[in-house]
């Protein structure tokens, strides 16, 4: 018994004495960079998710077979979370998170580009193995001799130390100790469809490992939902938007992604009511992933942007301060090449070969990073 508690007391000094937790700290965006071999560093499936999942929902890429999907499908970012909000007995459960996409290397110049589609994975943990998954981190993070202070949140620093490639395989491994295919308790799917210009999502329990569909917040009994954007250059909305169904409840956006050049003019009352409903949208104090529906929380940010660029004509800055997520302790910058591109529906990951990082992610960063400075802080 002295001995546990010599070990426990050691654990909490260890966790306390580190530097305080910043947004990288608690999501970390991994390379798109290969080996001299051509083989992709990030992590494959084999062990975290079953290969068969694309035998239970069709491929989430394009054009892809159950097989060629499965090898493709790659680790773009993880995240933890000391307190996800579990619709169970269990309200606030401790994770790691995982978010996938398939990745392909061009033979040209064997760089590599990812697919517009993701899927998400959930790994609960206990309160010792998150304990000791937070000691895990900062020791890695030690290790890799950067500083994350300060810095919004992006691919990691470390991938460009002088240990680079290293520091990611121990950051695998990191991910390969907490989460396992037995541990996995759900996954959410983005797939890619309609030529590139529809996205359907999907949410499904795994139990027993089986996978059972979930239904959607927001959407009554609907297991499944789907938005439409025909126009490539990401000026416009166009095609159908919130393709179906659409959410119940307050703080919607049929309008403004929908055919956005309905609303180019004039609607000012109607456009201020729906920036307002993205900025909550957003906002992690106001909505969590159990009760916004997957569109909405996927689009709010190219909605306001689209207001930001083509509404210049109404004032919209009470509406930022009112409902707009704020908290000065970090780097609240959005790091993406292009957030405001209307086809652009990526919360952590790449866009092709571009980094994609949505200001919901961002805002929920943050809130985990205070949530982690706190309880180390106990």
């Amino acid at each position: 018994m002295k001995q546990i508690a010599l070990v426990f007391l050691a654990l909490s000094f260890s966790l306390n004495t580190y530097a305080a937790w910043d947004l990288n700290d608690v999501s970390y965006v991994m390379p798109l960079q290969h080996q001299a071999d051509g083989n992709v560093n990030t992590l494959p499936m084999k062990g975290l998710l079953p290969e068969k999942i694309f035998e239970r929902i069709s491929p989430i890429a394009m054009d892809m077979d159950p097989q060629t999907n499965a090898r493709s499908m790659r680790v773009v970012a993880m995240r933890i979370d000391p307190c996800f909000p579990y619709p169970t007995q269990i309200s606030c459960q401790k994770q790691l998170r995982l978010v996938w996409q398939p990745l392909l290397q061009w033979e040209e110049d064997n760089s590599i580009e990812a697919i517009d589609a993701a899927l998400h994975s959930f790994y609960p943990l206990t309160d010792a193995e998150f304990d000791s998954l937070l000691q895990d981190l900062q020791a890695w993070k030690a290790k890799t001799g950067v500083e994350t202070r300060g810095l919004p949140l992006g691919p990691h620093p470390a991938w460009n130390s002088g240990r680079g490639v290293a520091s990611l395989k121990d950051l695998n491994r990191i991910i390969l100790k907490y989460a396992s295919e037995q541990k996995l308790s759900r996954v959410t799917a983005m797939f890619l469809r309609g030529g590139g210009a529809m996205w359907l999502f999907g949410a499904f329990e795994f139990k027993n490992g089986e996978l059972i569909t979930m239904t959607l917040p927001r959407l009554g009994k609907n297991t499944a939902q789907s938005f439409v954007n025909v126009v490539t250059s990401g000026e416009t909305f166009s095609g159908g938007g919130i393709a179906g169904p659409r959410a119940n409840g307050e703080d919607t956006l049929t309008n403004l992604v929908a055919e956005s050049q309905r609303v180019r003019v004039k609607n000012e009352d109607l456009i201020r009511t729906e920036l307002a409903a993205a900025y909550k949208i957003e906002n992690p104090k106001h909505y969590n992933p159990e009760n916004m529906d997957c569109v909405s929380c996927h689009v709010a940010q190219t909605a306001r942007l689209w207001v930001d660029r083509k509404r210049t004509d109404i004032a919209t800055q009470d509406i930022a301060n009112q409902f707009g997520y704020q908290n000065a302790a970090y780097n609240m910058a959005n790091v993406s090449e292009e957030p405001w591109h209307t086809q652009q529906l990526r919360a952590l990951g790449y866009h092709n070969k571009k980094i994609s990082i949505a200001q919901r992610a961002i805002n929920e960063s943050a809130e985990v990073a205070d949530a982690i400075n706190r309880y180390l802080a106990k």
